[in-house]
């Protein structure tokens, strides 16, 4: 007779033995979405230029390398600072916005605001300041070195009587003309629903003819006739902003950007710009859902591009280890999604965007949005945007605050990035549907051909990414294949003492950092090989190549 003892052993043993195995079966007869090179893209915070770029220097070359690797991409330079900026090319930074320890500057541009303030803390943060000739010189200088696009986000609470006024947006426009830069696209104020936070209130409708003021303006110039317009980008922030006081609502805001391509109309080179917006925030917000529906409703398919919201999973101090791995809130995305979508069809619409995204909002999660945890939201927001349809996914951001890709002080990859890294040379475009035996959600996976122009595997050959939240090892195989089909993994696991919170990654028990001839190289020269099946250590994510999985959808596809 055994013991209880023995007996509880045993179970315990069958328990985990039935619990750490996974089986992922993979659709590759049909590809359910496609994705851009620009798929993964990145922000700049406006308050940057207002901080006169703080430690980020462009002409540094470690800047430029860690940039040129997540090249092609959209940069997006917005956020809550972009509707108090004012462009003046004859500033000199040196003497009207000096460096400070103070986040926001005390600078005030040369034309007062003409809406109301409330006497608070926020409204003290949020400062009038302008953008000098030689700033603007710099971002796009950097953008064409290291291969990117700028789209970039234009003061849209700059307004006389409830109307967008222009000239400021046109003076930029015109300098930048006259300078030959090139511009991918434009947006028309940040986070619109939620004006009324900072004392106004412009309805979705004004903000729509806003947008359609914005076309006729860049269709003045040829270079931003076909420029992307987006919008109205909401994010997943409730309420940030209303209890100050501004109001537009949608309509108004579509008013307004029907004034921004009409100037765009008068430039050549951009009147098919890319006009983008509205910038809103959270969709489950009744208020923000509405505000968007109205935007559209009075805009058009046309007043857009591509329609974007942002999203957050929640508020930066609120967050803790345990929510960043919660496969329920990671779920949570897909429902903003369908939300946006829902109202802005394609191809009626565009494609929707996530014009603004990361895991926190208020600048992060401090000690997490930065570190090893982080990467689980960030993979697991890509493989979801990729499989629902999004087109672009802009993540807040390259650099600043808690949820930056570089650290700002030592200007060293985070760990995002080197999992941004590691997407945008594996994942191709093609997008395939991934089914997973594990009903908890703990055990995540996508599918895409790979990417066989930046990298050495064959035509028909899929990467996966995905992530392993239990607290054990679990076997993952593919039965769909054959047994000793060959694996190439990349699994990123955190280094050090400090476990899930460690600000340093290791690629197969390989420590990650740039190399003394700032090259990256190293992220794709060290696959391990396995045959058929491998153990997914516990609490990490990674990329899976099958090279020989001979996927006609991704013959003549990357």
């Amino acid at each position: 007779m055994y013991s209880p003892v023995c007996v509880l052993w045993y179970l315990l043993y069958i328990a985990y033995s039935n619990g750490s195995k996974t089986k992922v079966f993979i659709d590759t007869d049909n590809v359910i979405q496609t994705i851009p090179d620009r798929f993964l893209s990145v922000t700049i915070d406006t308050a940057q230029i207002q901080a006169n770029w703080a430690t980020l220097n462009f002409s540094f070359p470690k800047i430029q390398r860690l940039a040129e690797g997540l090249a092609p991409c959209y940069l997006r330079v917005g956020g809550s600072s972009a509707d108090f900026l004012q462009f003046n090319p004859g500033v000199q930074r040196e003497n009207n916005m000096k460096r400070s320890g103070d986040e926001y500057l005390k600078f005030r541009p040369y034309k007062k605001r003409n809406i109301p303030f409330e006497d608070t803390l926020e409204i003290q943060k949020l400062k009038n300041f302008t953008m000098s000739g030689k700033q603007w010189d710099e971002l796009n200088h950097f953008v064409e070195v290291v291969g990117w696009d700028l789209i970039f986000d234009l003061n849209g609470l700059l307004r006389q009587d409830g109307l967008w006024l222009p000239d400021n947006a046109k003076l930029l426009m015109d300098y930048t003309s006259q300078k030959g830069y090139k511009i991918a696209g434009w947006e028309l104020g940040n986070e619109p629903d939620a004006w009324t936070n900072i004392g106004y209130r412009i309805t979705a409708s004004q903000h729509a003819k806003d947008y359609r003021l914005l076309h006729t303006i860049l269709n003045q110039y040829s270079q931003w006739k076909n420029s992307t317009v987006i919008g109205p980008s909401t994010t997943g922030k409730p309420d940030v902003w209303r209890n100050l006081g501004y109001n537009i609502n949608g309509s108004q805001h579509a008013a307004d950007y029907r004034v921004l391509h009409s100037i765009l109309d008068q430039y050549p080179q951009w009147r098919n710009s890319l006009v983008i917006g509205p910038s809103v925030t959270m969709m489950s917000n009744i208020y923000t859902y509405m505000y968007l529906k109205d935007f559209l409703d009075a805009g058009g398919p046309d007043i857009v591009s591509h329609t974007t919201f942002h999203h957050y999973y929640g508020h930066g101090p609120d967050m803790t280890v345990a929510k960043f791995m919660d496969p329920k809130l990671l779920d949570s995305l897909k429902h903003q999604i369908k939300l946006a979508q829902g109202l802005a069809p394609y191809p009626k619409y565009g494609k929707v965007w996530l014009g603004e995204t990361s895991s926190a909002w208020g600048g992060g999660a401090a000690g997490l949005s930065d570190r090893y945890v982080a990467g689980f939201m960030w993979l697991d927001k890509l493989g979801v945007s990729a499989s629902l349809g999004i087109e672009v996914v802009i993540r807040q951001d390259f650099y600043g605050n808690n949820y930056g890709l570089i650290d700002p002080k030592t200007l060293d990859p985070n760990p995002d990035l080197w999992s941004s890294f590691l997407f945008k040379i594996l994942v191709g475009k093609s997008v395939l549907n991934v089914t997973i035996d594990d009903k908890s959600g703990n055990v995540r996976m996508y599918a895409h051909c790979t990417n066989t122009k930046r990298t050495n595997y064959k035509p028909g050959s899929i990467t996966l990414y995905g992530m392993n939240l239990r607290t054990e090892p679990t076997t993952v195989t593919f039965p769909q294949f054959k047994p000793d089909i060959k694996l190439y993994l990349y699994m990123l696991e955190p280094v050090g003492k400090e476990g899930l919170k460690s600000q340093t990654v290791a690629l197969n028990g390989k420590t990650l950092k740039v190399s003394p001839d700032l090259t990256m190289s190293q992220v794709t020269d060290i696959p391990e090989i396995v045959n058929g099946t491998f153990t997914f250590p516990q609490q990490s994510y990674g990329f899976i190549v099958i090279s020989d999985a001979n996927v006609a959808a991704c013959k003549n596809k990357v």
